[in-house]
């Protein structure tokens, strides 16, 4: 089970906070990832063997969650898995992060996504990441079953009984929406991470929500932002850094933090959204009325910080398991 940690705070000084609370849902995929070996010799010539490193939740929403339990905040994630092998261990996962699963199912109907990351060399030996998303059974298209929008999510909101202080999710669903527009209008603050912004129910998503945060390499186009004054909306930029609009005022560009060494970067975008979000929480700033530019720059700082420490570890979570967070 990883550690437990008092909450990040920047120059490691760790500080005790009130515990805040999370509600997460979206995408959650079983990461197994694979490590290719090569003998010495030209590149044409390689021949390699492949070594299975890790195996644990991930996708966006998993990780994020997963996070933010460890880094000391109050999380429930909200998903219906499968009860096969591959589900069971979903569940198993998110409880040793410390994430609390009262909302968390496992039955036949469930849907469970598998993940196959491969660490490579291509032809020119460089180091690449090759991906293959799946279902248990061999099946290569994603299974996954999200809280239904006409009956499930308005049942959820009436049955909760408590207010979130933050509602995260990675995935425009309609039962996401219902949640996330139910929950704003209760006075949470509400974090989407869209993979795109092309369909009505992406638009209708960022409308509900209160930072939306995305890579430059999925959504290069940020037109849609105009249309927004109430909002934060965050753009990773890879190795230039990344970049914020606060309430309409216009880009501010933050400058990238060098890293040591790569192992693994996939989970910096989730290192940078949970750090921001625990830094929000640790400050007590849950509105986006309360944000300044400097807090912003501030406690996206501290998160760059952060995200750039875990690209030096394999796997999304490795800095936790190597005890250096």
């Amino acid at each position: 089970m990883p550690r437990r940690r008092k909450p990040w705070h920047n120059s490691h000084v760790y500080i005790s906070v009130m515990r805040r609370t999370v509600l997460g849902t979206g995408i959650f995929n079983l990461d197994t990832i694979v490590v290719r070996d090569y003998p010495a010799g030209p590149a044409q010539q390689r021949t390699y063997t492949e070594k299975r490193v890790l195996e644990e939740i991930g996708g966006t929403c998993g990780n994020v969650v997963t996070m933010l339990s460890h880094l000391g905040e109050q999380v429930f994630p909200v998903a219906r898995f499968d009860d096969g092998p591959e589900g069971l261990k979903l569940t198993e996962d998110l409880r040793s992060y410390g994430c609390d699963c009262r909302f968390v199912s496992n039955t036949p109907n469930g849907g469970t996504t598998t993940l196959l990351c491969t660490h490579k060399l291509d032809r020119d030996g460089n180091h690449v990441l090759s991906f293959r998303t799946g279902s248990p059974g061999g099946s290569h298209f994603p299974r996954r079953k999200f809280i239904r929008c006409r009956d499930e999510a308005p049942a959820f909101l009436e049955s909760l009984d408590f207010t979130p202080d933050v509602f995260f999710f990675d995935d425009p669903a309609a039962g996401h929406r219902v949640l996330a527009k139910g929950l704003r209008e209760k006075g949470t603050l509400v974090y989407f991470e869209p993979a795109s912004v092309k369909e009505n129910a992406d638009l209708q998503s960022v409308e509900y929500s209160d930072i939306v945060k995305f890579s430059n390499q999925n959504i290069p186009d940020v037109s849609f932002t105009e249309e927004f004054r109430d909002k934060l909306f965050i753009q990773t930029m890879g190795s230039e850094g990344l970049r914020f609009n606060l309430r309409g005022q216009g880009w501010v560009t933050l400058a990238p933090v060098p890293c040591d060494k790569v192992a693994d970067w996939e989970g910096a975008g989730d290192w940078t959204s949970s750090m921001f979000i625990h830094g929000l929480c640790q400050r007590g700033i849950l509105s986006v009325r309360d944000m300044s530019e400097e807090s912003v720059r501030e406690v996206l700082q501290e998160a760059q910080k952060v995200a750039s420490r875990s690209v030096g570890y394999l796997g999304s979570k490795g800095i936790i398991h190597a005890g250096e967070i």
